[in-house]
């Protein structure tokens, strides 16, 4: 019988800190094309009641390393599979500096008010109910040996399209009329290409949020550039 990555996890033993030598494997590879290589990692979980969805590019080594350390200690507590995938998305979504400055500026722009709550911190914590994260490529992928940041090679050729047909468009369409906030040009060109072709649901798209990642030295110019915009979309949303 075949295993699956649920099996294949379940017998990684714990590390506090699992390095690339433990996890950028051939039993956890999904693709190796001309340069790309796209690993599994346990970012499954689908918060369908979820009324915000943010869309990164893919899930980077930071994050593939924290998903790992995390469902393997849950699982060692006898969490069940969907309870471990759930605490999975909680802990790494758009972990680290990504995540401070993601917050600030949604906090900016009001979506904390408009939710009624004190911050977008509490969407990775206590109003996680209320947050679906996830990326346009669903699982990390790495070209050359680095993280993928979503320019060269394109997103938008094989065979990295037939991946976001495959995995993101499904899981994105679980959504109607809620927010959608991609994050970056390069999930922005995405949108555009899948919305062009009516692939998509109907959702409400705040258009133009830079991409929060501190190696997005443009950060602070877009969002300030948007930013009455941003704030726009936010206060018509009506969820």
């Amino acid at each position: 019988m075949t295993m699956t990555f649920e099996d294949k996890i379940r017998k990684i033993q714990y590390k506090s800190k699992f390095t690339q030598s433990d996890l950028l494997i051939d039993e956890l590879l999904l693709l190796d094309n001309d340069g790309i290589k796209i690993y599994y990692a346990p970012f499954d979980f689908i918060n369908k009641e979820a009324k915000v969805i943010l869309v990164g590019i893919t899930p980077g080594w930071t994050q593939m390393q924290i998903a790992y350390e995390t469902i393997v200690r849950q699982l060692k507590h006898n969490q069940n599979w969907m309870s471990a995938l759930s605490e999975v998305k909680k802990r790494a979504a758009f972990a680290g500096v990504m995540r401070s400055n993601l917050v600030n500026m949604l906090d900016e722009i009001g979506l904390n008010s408009k939710l009624g709550i004190e911050s977008c911190h509490e969407l990775f914590e206590t109003k996680n109910h209320l947050l679906h994260a996830t990326s346009y490529l669903k699982y990390p992928v790495f070209y050359k040996g680095v993280n993928y940041c979503g320019n060269s090679p394109s997103s938008l050729k094989e065979p990295l399209w037939k991946e976001i047909e495959t995995n993101f468009v499904p899981e994105i369409n679980e959504f109607q009329n809620k927010l959608i906030i991609p994050l970056g040009k390069s999930v922005k060109d995405v949108f555009s290409k899948l919305i062009a072709g009516q692939q998509l649901n109907e959702n409400v798209y705040l258009e133009n949020f830079p991409h929060p990642s501190g190696a997005n030295a443009h950060r602070k110019t877009q969002f300030q550039k948007n930013k009455n915009l941003l704030e726009s979309t936010i206060q018509d949303w009506d969820f």
